[in-house]
């Protein structure tokens, strides 16, 4: 079968025993790019393929509007509600990213999440957050009680582009891409058997193309934050270019516990707010996706 089919399958079933996990990288205005191939998945009919929904930063939020099944809407914050100077401002060095109009305004107000839908959807949706104190991770369910918009607010909170650090249960917390940008592994912690992965960077990205301007400038701009925020701006990942190799090598040596949709260049950065752009690395992710959907798929399960 092909993976349509597979997840059309478990789509149509209420037992999450095999169902995948949908992870979601961020990456600021990257994210169009993932919330376009989500609002595929969403016109396949697919919003209960999952067992859970993981994602940090913007894959989290992207993640948010695609169990509400609110995809194309959340698609059009980025194309309608992003793409000016009141949301990102390179000249507002305090705040580069004004997280807070994002929450605020946008996800509460002019493009509202659904609370109660995205409460009523089969699977959960799990946010990863950075503690700005010890670079620890923790991963928050929207089942857990929690203020969601305060928990969005935290794994969006990008350190030298916004800088704030979120309180939540009397500890502060930044953006979760820092510990996790493409949270895998929190997805098998859940206990998904496998997991679709939607990434925002193409596979041969490495942090050092970010160049050592960059680098520095994102350093200075991190002002207050722990050393390892710096350091992590400053220098590649290992464990980031480590999930990469696997990710790449699951794609070509079966069986396999992930399957990734991932541009083969991205034709945008984080900051980006061009609508034309963004309309067009959205409809770049959907077509990723369809592509996606229509290859042969062998449950890992029946493949061991």
């Amino acid at each position: 079968m092909d993976l349509g089919e597979f997840l059309s399958q478990c789509a149509g079933t209420d037992d999450p025993t095999g169902k995948p996990a949908l992870v979601v990288q961020g990456g600021g205005m990257r994210g169009v790019y993932s919330i376009g191939a989500l609002a595929a998945l969403e016109d396949a009919g697919l919003r209960q393929a999952f067992r859970v929904v993981v994602g940090s930063s913007a894959g989290a939020i992207n993640g948010a509007y695609f169990l509400a099944g609110q995809a194309k809407a959340g698609m059009r914050i980025y194309i309608d509600r992003l793409s000016h100077r009141q949301f990102i401002n390179p000249r507002r060095l305090w705040r580069v990213v004004d997280v807070d109009h994002l929450v605020d305004d946008v996800l509460r107000r002019l493009s509202p999440l659904d609370l109660d839908a995205l409460e009523a959807a089969p699977a959960e949706l799990l946010t990863v957050l950075t503690d700005a104190a010890t670079g620890a991770a923790r991963v928050v369910s929207n089942r857990d009680g929690h203020d969601l918009f305060e928990v969005l607010r935290a794994t969006a909170a990008l350190p030298a582009l916004y800088n704030k650090r979120v309180p939540l249960d009397g500890r502060r917390y930044i953006d979760g891409g820092i510990v996790a940008p493409v949270p895998v592994d929190q997805a098998f912690q859940a206990g998904a058997p496998s997991a679709l992965v939607v990434m925002t960077r193409a596979f041969g990205f490495q942090q050092d193309d970010l160049g050592p301007f960059m680098r520095w400038l994102g350093c200075r701009l991190a002002w207050g934050q722990k050393p390892f925020v710096k350091e992590n701006i400053a220098r590649p990942s290992p464990h980031y270019a480590a999930l990469l190799a696997r990710l790449r090598d699951e794609a070509l040596n079966p069986p396999r516990r992930t399957w990734t949709v991932a541009p083969q260049v991205m034709p945008l950065d984080r900051t980006t707010i061009d609508a034309e752009v963004l309309t067009a690395t959205a409809e770049l992710g959907r077509a990723d996706m369809v592509a996606m959907l229509a290859q042969e798929y062998e449950p890992v399960m029946d493949a061991l």
